[in-house]
């Protein structure tokens, strides 16, 4: 019986062996300590020699490995040297290998495939972002836990990106999933996990392995030199498209290839676009597993519940019974009393046009509004409320995003669309999922910012990289969480890469504008003022299709709505005049205003 093993291995109760590979046996263990299970992990004699081993004794690729906590990540709790060599403890996780997997259910089409190489890039590109590889993945080393979420699992041979320069060193692995470089005596880097992911992909789609042959020269030969044989995938729909996102991780000449996860993201996300497969993408278990991760974090909060119970609350109101949700609404606004303070102010303002008489009360201001233009107007309040804080990155962020949600309305009313306050939130939510990053987990955002800036990563794969998801894609969720209507969810989500085509309705439509008003904005957080006039010309040539602005047209809607944020900061407490953001603005349409003058312009207004 397991249970009579009396054995330990550093302070863990041995219970019973559970595994044997090239790198050492594995064994099903309990943390006497904290009283769970573990699997542990000895290293082979040959693999401790290749193990660099710290002052005190844990071995190396342990302390690295030790920075992973990602949902698609099996994390490694402890390490250390006992009498019969180095150890590595891990979490227990029930489940099958992927390589069990597929031998049971054989290979799997490149649709059905999606959600799973969704969850494993999402996992290899956390570690690549903490700048370790794992150098042996495989479909040995991806486990489907009981939730049937991927977990790439066993970093034994993990290295940081900074130390993996000398191959021969860790010529160690699974045989056809290396890379050539590890034949070549070429740098290791996350490129060499690529080729491993690229493999790995490969076989999960054909049943075959990338790499045919049989001995070891042959394999050895085809790895280096040799040429995938893509004519398996013909039969897919979606084979064309997924073979050349293959391609690009499959390059033998590593400068060809991705150079690491979150860039093969990128890829893949561009091949899920080509082949209207988001939805498979979207609705997959290990993105859900990471967005949940990342909604608990924020629910321990004291302020994301009451956030997330108000805003709730607001959108649940909708239907037929429009005189009955004006009462439920009313009571809903009146349970918060800054929000109704600052719904009053806001609907007396100019924003919503003159009237005779002062509204006075939220009842009033429901009736002479109507149910669904409180509603849009209490969310962001709500929204702006909740977000507050000391830093000047959370307040340029939400100023920016206020300013989109004012363009964005202005433009929903140039085009006689329903529903202008929709697109004002519309607008607003499309930094959703970056401002509850930067409130909520500041030092994740930090991180993301620096692989932008020294990575050369955009957005979303920087994101991607460090909390699993894209920014679009938490906030999507969050929205959702909230109750908001689904043309503001699927705004939230974006646009497909590349040229933006006309718009099959007016929900598609309102998303473009809402998304084009947010890129306008964001050119006064992230470029140069002499910048700022090529990219926005660039901007309006790819949105043309949809939502056709000249460029002298959008400066006096950038004005207009700038003009109108003035109106209304001490509502949503913007401090103008202390905003970064708020004076590029001002020196951008000043710089404008000079140009017009000095080629005579005449003054329009938007």
């Amino acid at each position: 019986m397991a249970s009579e093993i009396k054995s330990t291995i550093g302070r863990y109760e041995v219970l019973s062996s559970i595994g044997k590979g090239a790198q050492g046996k594995v064994y099903l263990g309990r943390d006497p300590t904290l009283d769970r299970l573990v699997a542990i992990k000895v290293l082979t004699a040959s693999h401790a020699e290749l193990s660099s081993l710290t002052d005190d004794g844990v071995p190396l690729e342990g302390r690295i490995s030790s920075k992973l906590k990602h949902p698609n990540i099996i994390p490694i709790f402890d390490a250390g040297e006992c009498a019969i060599g180095p150890y590595l403890v891990f979490e227990y996780v029930e489940g099958k290998t992927l390589a069990q997997v597929l031998k049971s259910t054989g290979p799997l089409s490149v649709e059905a495939a999606v959600p799973l190489m969704t969850a494993i890039l999402q996992g290899v590109a956390a570690a690549h972002s903490a700048e370790v590889l794992h150098l042996d993945l495989s479909p040995r080393n991806v486990l489907i836990d009981a939730d049937n979420v991927p977990r790439v699992m066993d970093f034994g041979l993990a290295q940081h990106v900074s130390s993996a320069r000398e191959p021969s060193e860790f010529a160690t692995g699974t045989l056809r999933y290396m890379a050539p470089e590890h034949f070549l005596g070429k740098a290791l880097g996350p490129w060499t996990d690529v080729f491993a992911l690229g493999s790995t992909f490969y076989e999960i789609v054909t049943g075959r392995r990338a790499m045919a042959g049989v001995e070891f020269e042959d394999i050895r030969d085809e790895i280096i030199s040799g040429a995938t044989d893509f004519s398996l995938f013909d039969g897919d729909p979606h084979g064309a498209a997924f073979v050349r996102f293959l391609a690009g991780a499959l390059e033998r000449d590593q400068q060809g290839r991705y150079a690491n996860a979150a860039v093969m993201t990128e890829a893949f996300d561009l091949f899920l676009s080509e082949s209207g497969l988001q939805a498979a993408a979207q609705i997959s278990a290990p993105n859900h597993s990471t967005i949940d991760f990342l909604l608990r974090r924020m629910q321990r909060t004291g302020d994301f519940p009451t956030i997330s119970r108000t805003l709730s609350d607001i959108n649940r109101l909708t239907g037929d019974d429009a005189n009955a949700n004006a009462d439920k609404l009313a009571n809903v606004i009146l349970r918060d009393f800054a929000l109704t303070g600052k719904l009053l102010k806001l609907v007396n303002s100019a924003f919503y046009g003159s009237r005779a008489s002062k509204v006075t009360n939220i009842s009033d201001a429901v009736v002479l509004l109507g149910v669904e233009k409180v509603r849009m107007t209490a969310n962001s309040l709500t929204f702006f409320g909740h977000m507050k804080g000391d830093s000047a990155i959370l307040k340029d962020s939400m100023t920016k995003s206020f300013l989109s949600g004012l363009i964005a309305r202005h433009l929903a009313r140039i085009e006689r669309l329903p529903g202008m306050e929709e697109a004002f939130i519309c607008g607003m939510c499309q930094n959703l999922g970056e401002n509850l990053v930067i409130f909520y987990f500041p030092d994740e955002f930090a991180d993301i910012n620096e692989l932008i800036a020294t990575r050369n990563l955009g957005k979303s794969a920087a994101a991607r990289g460090v909390l699993g998801v894209a920014y679009h894609d938490l906030g999507a969720a969050v929205a959702k969480s909230w109750k908001l209507p689904n043309a503001i969810i699927e705004s939230i989500r974006g646009a497909p890469p590349g040229p933006i085509h006309s718009p099959n309705s007016s929900d598609e439509q309102m998303r473009d504008m809402a998304i084009l008003a947010n890129e306008l904005c964001d050119l006064f957080q992230y470029r140069e003022l002499d910048e700022i006039n090529s990219a926005m010309q660039g901007l309006l040539a790819r949105f043309a299709p949809s939502v056709h602005i000249e460029y002298d047209f959008c400066v006096k809607l950038i004005a207009a709505g700038f003009e109108k944020l003035k109106q209304f900061a001490p509502i949503f407490e913007i401090n103008v005049a202390s905003s970064n953001y708020c004076r590029s603005v001002q020196s951008w349409l000043k710089q404008c205003a000079d140009n017009a003058r000095e080629e005579g312009t005449p003054a329009e207004t938007a």
